[in-house]
This record gives structure tokens, C-alpha cells and sequence, in this order.
């Protein structure tokens, strides 16, 4: 028991780490927010996907795989050097060490190994859908400002750059929802600062 107690300590520091993006109400998203926002779309789009997926997976990968970060601390995307993404790494593998040894659970490491190889239609499924979450954050937020203000308008690039929509063309219905989602961010971004969206495509 007590080894199980220690990982719910550990579990619960996910809700006190977080992520870059802000929510519509202002505040900064918690790591464990962005894990259920995930599972709650998988559950929602479960009925329109063509892959045929287990979903009893893909709801434990959308749980586990940024659980790290409750050790090992989120680091944004506009940080990340070749150094800084190398540290994050062995950060990272210490911290599935240690949760893995805390449980000693094969299935944990299988889920984190999976997560990371990206080879199966759920790992793959779950990384669309972590995108796919920031892709709404980035609708949702109060403040569109704020997103732009990163290394001169990293964000707003990288999300209008035609290859970020390839996280979701294996599955029709994700890049739907995508598109969707890429229009209303424009229409924001004209009718509220009146900024083109093509401007970050060059």
C-alpha cells in the first residue's frame, strides 16, 4: 500500500504542473487538464474514427503519457533546444524509472515505451490528440496576444504551418476537427487583431 500512495503523490503533482497555453478563463492549463481534455475527445471521436483502436489503450496512454512531467517539470516547446530537449529526455526516462519501480508495473513501461516508439494506431491516435488539444487551447484561450509573444509568433507559425496538420491526416474525421478549429483560430485572430493568418504561413 504504500508504494501505491506514493504514486497517487506523485500522480496529483500533475494537476500543479503547467503547460504554457492559458484556458478561456485566463488561468495557465495544468498538465492533468490537458490528459482528461484528451481522454474526453477520444471518447467523443471514438465513433468516427475508421482506425480500428483499443480504446481501453488509448484512454491509458492519454493518462500516462505526460505523467513524467510531474517530476520532471513541463519545458515549452520554444525553449527547447538540442540541449535543453537532450536534459528533458534523461529527465523524463528518470522519471518513468521511478515510477515504474515505484509500481513495478510492466504495463506502465509498456505504455510509456509505446507512447514514445509511436508505432501502434493508439500511440499514434494520442499524439494527434495531444496536438489536437493545444490546436483548441489555442481557440479557446482569452488571450491571443499572449500566444504570439514567444520568439516572434513561434506558436502562430508552427500551428499555421501546413505540416502541423499532418499529425491528424490519418484519420479523416481528426483532420476535420482540425480544420475547423484552424478556421475559427483565423477568424479570431482577423475580427479581434486584425492579423491575417496567411502572414505566418511564409
Amino acid at each position: 500500500m504504500k508504494n501505491i500512495v506514493d504514486f497517487f503523490q506523485i500522480a496529483e503533482k500533475l494537476q500543479c504542473e503547467y503547460r504554457l497555453t492559458r484556458m478561456s478563463d485566463g488561468r495557465p492549463q495544468a498538465v492533468a487538464s490537458h490528459s482528461w481534455n484528451m481522454a474526453m475527445m477520444a471518447m467523443v471521436l471514438r465513433p468516427y474514427l475508421k482506425t480500428q483502436v483499443n480504446m481501453e489503450r488509448v484512454y491509458q496512454l492519454c493518462m500516462l503519457h505526460d505523467l513524467p512531467e510531474a517530476i520532471a517539470h513541463d519545458v515549452p516547446l520554444h525553449e527547447q533546444t538540442d540541449a535543453v530537449r537532450a536534459k528533458k529526455h534523461a529527465d523524463e526516462s528518470a522519471a518513468i524509472k521511478q515510477i515504474v519501480e515505484l509500481l513495478d508495473s510492466d504495463e506502465f513501461q509498456e505504455c510509456f515505451d509505446e507512447y514514445d516508439a509511436r508505432d501502434s494506431a493508439e500511440s499514434k491516435l494520442v499524439k494527434a490528440l495531444d496536438v489536437l488539444d493545444t490546436a483548441i487551447q489555442h481557440l479557446c484561450t482569452q488571450d491571443l496576444l499572449y500566444i504570439g509573444s514567444f520568439a516572434d509568433n513561434f506558436y502562430w507559425k508552427m500551428f499555421f504551418n501546413p505540416d502541423f496538420a499532418t499529425f491528424f491526416d490519418f484519420e479523416p474525421v481528426m483532420r476535420d476537427v482540425f480544420d475547423e478549429v484552424k478556421c475559427r483560430v483565423s477568424e479570431r485572430l482577423k475580427n479581434e487583431l486584425n492579423i491575417d493568418a496567411k502572414d505566418f504561413e511564409k
